[in-house]
């Protein structure tokens, strides 16, 4: 079994880093993928003031990387926040949390550190009194030397976006060797054969899954749905909304009748989707959205609970293009926002962001209260 191992992130430090010498914004899912050479990632946590205008953003890319954000409220010295702002409470903070994960998981037996700070080499040499091994990712142009010298194993930040790059170089490869059509039929085909759902997502899955990623973006094809609606029209698959989920089967395969849609006709489903080309002068939840998206997009903002920002509501769509349940892009995503707010399923909520707050910001949550809405959840359950 792979060794057990904690990450502690202090975010402003490697954001800053990464923006002042990359112009870029910290890969978390590179530093993910490096720290799992050394172990098995049990616990990762970031440290930041979210409210920070450079930070607000981060949330939602660190939960989905299943990473917990800290929040830690920042420091000013007297006379604005012009002035040079206190890190040592984010420091601080980091530091007696790791330390109490230490005493709590004597089982983990490695710890990543995401920072440059050498104000953290006392929390180093501690680690490494108690026989833990240190590995620390960093900016190395900002790093401190001495930190770089106490741990175990220091991670230059440049190396994991090499290592990023040759990766990519490989698949770019990879992919030019091969159809992307012949891979949607044989994921159609290994789905088929392990009886398992052929929902849009789950095909793009085992797509993934046999090529090691994908993209249809790369095929030509704005959409993951609109690269099977091509493959339909090639002969090679058939779809029918079934459920509210729109199915792919192989040709041959019997069709189930639905909405007017059988084997022999398929004549209505071109037409549907050539109207839902037509460009509107703003997006409609039930004529450019499927009841599957729909229904989709409302669970995902109910799960937020009782009072979400809009930068969750946003994150949490966005993290279902990335999980392949839906297919749709930033600009899309946005007009959906906004017509679910046009449309009343999104209420509107002023509380504070957090106990001691001085002042209220707005908040949603998802309107039961509305009879389209509450349908929505009754079909879904």
């Amino acid at each position: 079994m792979p060794e057990d191992l904690a990450i502690f992130i202090d975010w402003e430090n490697i954001y800053i880093s990464t923006v002042t010498e990359y112009n870029a914004k910290p890969n978390v899912s590179a530093i993910l993928e490096k720290a799992r050479e050394f172990g098995r990632i049990v616990s990762a946590t970031a440290y930041a003031d979210w409210t920070d205008g450079d930070f607000r953003n981060a949330p939602p890319t660190l939960y989905s990387n299943g990473i917990a954000p800290r929040y830690i409220s920042a420091r000013y010295f007297p006379g604005g926040k012009s002035s040079k702002r206190r890190t040592n409470s984010i420091d601080v903070m980091l530091a007696v949390e790791c330390s109490d994960f230490l005493h709590n998981h004597p089982q983990v037996g490695t710890y990543v550190l995401v920072t440059g700070d050498g104000d953290f080499i006392p929390l180093v040499n501690l680690l490494r009194s108690q026989g833990k091994t240190v590995v620390v990712i960093g900016v190395s142009e900002a790093a401190s030397y001495h930190l770089i010298e106490s741990a175990d194993h220091f991670i230059s930040y440049a190396s994991l976006l090499e290592e990023e790059r040759a990766a990519k170089a490989r698949d770019r490869e990879k992919k030019k060797q091969f159809d992307p059509f012949k891979e949607l039929v044989r994921a159609v085909e290994a789905l088929k054969k392990g009886n398992k759902a052929r929902v849009l997502g789950q095909v793009k899955q085992q797509m993934i899954v046999q090529l090691g990623s994908f993209d249809e973006r790369e095929a030509g094809f704005k959409k993951f749905k609109d690269f099977v609606v091509e493959a339909e029209r090639r002969g090679l698959v058939n779809t029918v909304d079934q459920d509210m989920e729109l199915q792919v089967y192989l040709p041959g395969e019997k069709l189930p009748e639905q909405g007017g849609r059988t084997e022999d006709n398929g004549v209505k489903h071109e037409e549907e989707a050539e109207e839902r080309e037509i460009e509107r002068d703003g997006l409609d939840l039930y004529e450019d959205l499927t009841p599957y998206e729909l229904k989709t997009i409302c669970e995902s903002v109910d799960r937020l609970g009782e009072r979400a920002s809009m930068v969750e509501i946003v994150g949490g769509i966005r993290e279902l293009d990335e999980r392949g349940e839906l297919e749709l892009s930033e600009e899309e995503i946005e007009e959906v926002v906004g017509a679910l707010l046009e449309a009343g399923y999104l209420e509107k909520v002023r509380a504070k962001p957090y106990g001691a707050a001085l002042s209220s910001m707005n908040f949603y949550r998802l309107n039961k209260d509305l009879k389209e809405v509450r349908n929505i959840l009754k079909n879904a359950a």
